[in-house]
């Protein structure tokens, strides 16, 4: 390939066929569009590959024997409006690297880059060279492929080249990164201070690789991280002191995702309570889950939570507190007053002893949002003791008591606590099974109470049947919050008697006035978007989705053929032609068939009022007259 510069590409750009320098028609559209910089069509985004899977990819540039790089990154260094690249493939062959990189090195669109492939030394350095010319570039991704040993020390090589300033979020996820690897990786980070996000999941870091980025974070002058999220396996007390004593340095960052096998105990967790008491700290989101925090650790952590008061969100889940634990972190959480977000499942067994300890937090956390509790173990008594708190200052509005040993007793002591709140929408109470058709008749009082601004409520994986059915449909009756009532339909055993109570809750037949007082505000009754929910109760769903303010009108005038239309008289012809739309618009939207309806409603309006229709008609004739005598005029 001869040696071309961008003074070449300027002089005969319009002169090229884009057939010519391209290996397929794709290849030649995408070229034309980034010629045009034509993005309308959406996705201003290319993909380097080495083939296309798919036939009708029109984004996956497929770089072949006779495809010009050196054209292909002269379009791209000169667009204004590509927006993202992926990498699934870099040419190996230095001459076409060198003729790509000359146009692709001034682009200053692109803002966002993905590597989904091991894209070689070269081309590695290539994005480099790319990355340190582009002042635009904020997000890279490396998803979902295998970072092996050569590839991190590319990986490695690229970032430690020089300060890519623009560049603020680094996502590495499913890579089976090892620690060895990753170690290399972040040490190379240790000249890009101004990173804000670093997010790396689902990998097999451990204690070299923590080591290593607690190292870098210590490093960093005047540093940028904001967010940090990072799966770890098997470190010990040493590591984590090293990762708070980088994190201390890092005094922006606000959110902390550290989950993973933790090997030993207090020690280390006390020194992150040292971060949090730090006076220029401002941590709002801190996630510890899988860590086997136990009440040692939940008390080192408690230390700092005190005097931590920006604390929004903490997510303790998948960890061995127990009561103990429970109390501990209760206790530092007392001055929390900004806390929004707490979500402790999976902890052992919390008794009534923990749970009451707990429910003191709901007169000082008021901003407490989200309260998740699920497979703890809470049986009737430790359900009640939370429940004694939450009558007067809850303002919880998702509580996740899922899969505990909950039954009707529990239940209805969980009802006494929530009958005045008027702010919980998301209620889930999935995986009990020993809760019966008693227990979910006591829903009735907190659905019927006007405070009830519930929205959604999981029964998944439970035995409902028709006794349940019944007594869910009869406490809905007159509800008009409950959007979503979430079960198992194929499992709950509900059969068609049960299924014929939501049919009447939605749209009771029995007579107009009924039919028009049905529940017209669920709009889900099944796991997911109804798709498992028998037909009809489906259908009457749909209407609700579909004609949103309408939905009574278009029930009634479905579920009764023959409308009586005397009650609308007074009212004259003026409300003839609105109930005339509705049915046509009914039958548009469902597919129905000409029913008669119409044409019936139409006849009494004519038999019941003959000389305004005469009149009407009449005065219709003259009008028409008149306009054409005034035009041969």
């Amino acid at each position: 390939m001869e040696s071309r510069d961008i003074a070449y590409y300027e002089a005969h750009e319009q002169d090229i066929r884009l057939e010519d320098i391209t290996s397929d028609d794709i290849n030649a559209k995408i070229l034309h569009k980034l010629r045009c910089d034509d993005w309308n069509d959406g996705g201003n985004l290319i993909n380097l590959s080495r083939e296309r899977p798919n036939a009708g990819d029109f984004s996956r540039f497929a770089i072949r024997e006779n495809d010009d790089c050196g054209w292909l990154g002269y379009f791209i260094g000169r667009s204004q409006y590509l927006e993202m690249m992926f990498f699934d493939y870099f040419p190996q062959e230095r001459e076409r690297i060198d003729a790509l990189m000359v146009g692709l090195c001034r682009n200053q669109s692109i803002q966002r880059i993905q590597v989904d492939r091991d894209i070689g030394e070269a081309g590695f350095r290539g994005l480099g060279n790319f990355l340190g010319n582009n002042q635009s570039v904020k997000h890279m991704n490396f998803y979902s492929f295998d970072i092996g040993s050569e590839c991190a020390q590319n990986i490695a090589s690229m970032f430690g080249q020089c300060q890519y300033t623009s560049l603020k979020h680094i996502e590495i996820c499913e890579n089976n990164l090892h620690d060895e690897e990753f170690a290399q990786i972040a040490a190379a980070l240790a000249v890009q201070p101004q990173i804000e996000e670093l997010v790396l999941c689902d990998n097999i870091i451990g204690r070299l690789g923590c080591i290593a980025l607690g190292s870098t974070l210590k490093s960093w002058r005047a540093p940028s991280l904001k967010k940090l999220y990072i799966s770890i396996r098997d470190i010990d007390d040493e590591c984590i002191q090293v990762m708070a004593a980088g994190m201390i340095n890092c005094s922006s960052l606000s959110e902390l995702n550290l989950s993973g096998r933790y090997l030993t105990g207090e020690v280390g967790l006390r020194s992150f309570a040292d971060v949090f008491q730090s006076e220029s700290y401002c941590m709002e989101k801190l996630c510890l889950s899988e860590m086997s925090i136990g009440f040692d650790g939940a008390s080192a952590l408690a230390a700092g939570f005190s005097r931590c008061s920006s604390l929004k969100s903490l997510n303790l889940s998948h960890n061995i507190l127990g009561d103990a634990g429970l109390d501990a972190i209760v206790a530092g959480l007392a001055n929390s007053s900004n806390l929004e977000e707490l979500l402790l499942s999976s902890n052992g067994i919390f008794s009534s002893t923990g749970l009451g300890s707990l429910a003191t937090l709901f007169r000082t956390a008021e901003n407490l949002k989200e309260l998740s509790l699920a497979n703890n173990g809470i049986n009737d008594e430790g359900l009640q003791a939370l429940s004694a708190g939450m009558r007067n200052r809850c303002n919880v509005s998702k509580l996740n008591l899922s899969n505990n040993a909950i039954t009707d007793v529990g239940l209805q002591a969980l009802v006494s606590g929530l009958i005045n709140n008027s702010k919980l929408e998301n209620l889930q109470l999935s995986g009990h099974r020993s809760i019966t058709a008693a227990g979910l008749r006591s829903l009735s009082a907190f659905f019927q109470s006007e405070s009830c601004a519930l929205k959604t409520i999981w029964l998944v994986d439970m035995s409902i049947g028709d006794d349940g059915a019944s007594a869910l449909a009869d406490a809905l009756v007159g509800n008009k919050s409950l959007k979503e009532l979430r079960l198992s339909c194929n499992t709950s055993g509900i059969t068609a008697l049960g299924w014929s109570a939501f049919s009447k809750l939605l749209c009771d037949t029995s007579s107009i006035n009924n039919t028009y007082l049905s529940n017209h505000t669920l709009e889900l009754i099944g796991r997911w978007h109804n798709g498992d929910t028998p037909p009809d109760i489906a259908r009457y769903l749909e209407i609700k989705r579909r004609f949103v303010t309408q939905v009574a009108m278009v029930k009634v005038i479905m579920s009764h053929p023959h409308l009586k239309m005397e009650p609308f008289f007074p009212w004259r012809l003026k409300f003839l032609p609105l109930v005339v739309a509705c049915f046509d618009k009914v039958k548009f939207i469902f597919g129905l068939s000409e029913t008669g309806q119409d044409l019936s409603i139409v006849y009494q309006f004519v038999r019941g009022m003959p000389l305004f229709v005469v009149r009407s008609y009449a005065g219709q004739n003259a009008h028409r007259k008149r306009k054409r005598d005034e035009r041969e005029a």
